[in-house]
């Protein structure tokens, strides 16, 4: 039995003793060690279920019906789960759609796609930094200030910020994170119910691991104003984990190191696997860096191009810049499997063509600051758990997000761990899907049980999760 407290001294004992002896030296513990699984995974039962009691007082019934799972990113949002066909083949499927939300002034509201491609003149995104923020803390204020420089709407309130949206009667409405997150939430359900064909109750949602428990309740109070009752929450890099098979790869224990860079926000987090538990040792974030920041690094490098060219200043119009924000988007996407990317605008500038190019070594010099960014999170976190001096015991690597899927961060990755070779680099399951894929796995109705612990026989547990069972 080890108390949560003492997880981290109890890490560092196991950590010497690694030093010291070989792994192969392990193998003559294993009958004993099995047995002690055994019993830390039973109590951990007994603990994770008494803290899903204490957690939410309204006990949810076991249902038959599916269990689907949600990923809120700051840029897009996912969600996914199991098709269940009586005598069919039983597959996943995953929806995606931007984390956009628009009131095109109709008293209709837009969301998604829709809300992204409409000319919306205040569009909401960017909300999810918002969920369970209050501006009197000063750090949370500092973030809240942030988001207000990025985003084209207001935020009023102090203890709960409030999102100002231009309401069809030209009255203004103030609206809570986790209001508008139930808008995107309701959309990707509704998509769900569209493609099962069948009514959705219950969600395994996923949230940052820094999220506090303002910001987790607020999560829970989106989910039920979007008619879904919670049945896990779970942390992004433990579904990252198991979207990659690492609770069964490392068996009895190992170091995780997950490195996610997303399209707003990026954080990197070490975990130590053990006895079905995945804690937390070590973690950084930067709620203000991604893969909008590389876009903005090539809209930068061509408005100064067309500047030079055409003499033709582009920095002030906000239609032009967002088509050529798009073509961005593209050529560093495809920068990330061929050398060249084309860029090709019509009718860019008064009625005529725009058409450039971006060679891989040129993107990778405008970005090289933004990627050491990136490394600066991994070097956080791998000293928080005390293994920037040891990488070697660093057992495996999960890149997380479509910004890791750009080569000049992967071979800083590589880099940093002395030539790791790439077989212990998961990236096999799509960076950017990651998340939504390992909260799929765990949606599963494995023999019965329940999408947390329960059922006729053990599933895995963590040590941060929020379960809701009956």
């Amino acid at each position: 039995w080890i108390e949560t407290r003492n997880y981290k001294q109890h890490h560092d004992r196991r950590f010497a003793q690694k030093i010291e002896k070989p792994r192969s030296g392990a193998m003559a513990m294993v009958g004993v060690r099995v047995a002690a699984i055994l019993l830390v995974s039973i109590a951990a039962c007994f603990l994770l279920l008494g803290h899903a009691g204490a957690v939410n007082g309204n006990q949810a019934p076991h249902s038959p019906s599916p269990v689907i799972a949600i990923d809120l990113g700051n840029t897009n949002s996912c969600v996914a789960g199991y098709s269940h066909g009586h005598g069919q083949v039983e597959t996943m499927f995953q929806l995606c759609i931007p984390t956009w939300v628009a009131f095109p002034g109709d008293g209709s509201v837009l969301v998604g796609e829709d809300a992204k491609n409409h000319a919306a003149p205040n569009p909401i995104f960017g909300f999810k930094r918002l969920l369970g923020k209050s501006r009197d803390l000063e750090r949370e204020e500092e973030e809240v200030r942030e988001l207000m420089v990025r985003v084209p709407y207001k935020v009023v309130g102090r203890e709960r910020p409030l999102v100002q949206v231009q309401m069809a009667d030209g009255a203004v409405k103030n609206l809570g994170a986790d209001e508008i997150t139930a808008m995107v939430l309701a959309k990707l359900r509704e998509s769900a119910e569209a493609y099962l064909g069948r009514a959705i109750q219950e969600a395994i949602v996923t949230v940052p691991q820094q999220y506090n428990d303002p910001s987790r309740y607020s999560m829970l109070r989106a989910a039920e104003l979007a008619g879904l009752r919670v049945t896990r929450m779970i942390d992004e890099p433990t579904a990252a984990a198991v979207a990659h098979g690492l609770h069964r790869k490392l068996r009895d224990e190992g170091n995780v190191l997950v490195l996610h860079v997303g399209g707003g926000t990026s954080d990197a987090s070490v975990m130590w696997y053990v006895d079905g538990v995945f804690e937390f040792m070590g973690a950084d974030e930067d709620p203000f860096f991604g893969g909008q920041d590389f876009d903005q690094r090539i809209v930068d490098h061509f408005v100064e191009l067309i500047r030079k060219k055409h003499g033709k200043d582009l920095s002030n119009d906000k239609g032009v810049l967002g088509r050529l924000r798009t073509a961005c988007e593209q050529a560093k996407k495809a920068l990330s499997s061929q050398d060249v990317a084309e860029l090709s605008i019509k009718s860019l500038v008064d009625g005529v063509d725009f058409s450039g190019s971006l060679t891989r070594a040129e993107f990778e010099e405008l970005n090289h600051d933004l990627f050491l960014k990136a490394m600066a999170l991994v070097e956080s976190a791998m000293r928080q758990a005390g293994l920037d001096k040891n990488k070697e015991l660093l057992d495996e690597i999960v890149l997380v997000g479509g910004s890791t899927m750009i080569p000049g961060i992967r071979r800083l990755v590589t880099d940093y761990f002395d030539g790791r070779e790439l077989k212990n680099i998961n990236a096999s399951v799509m960076p950017d899907q990651t998340v939504t894929l390992g909260a799929a796995l765990l949606s599963h109705p494995m023999a019965n049980g329940y999408p947390c612990m329960g059922g006729d026989r053990r599933q895995w547990g963590y040590s941060t999760d929020w379960c809701f069972t009956d």
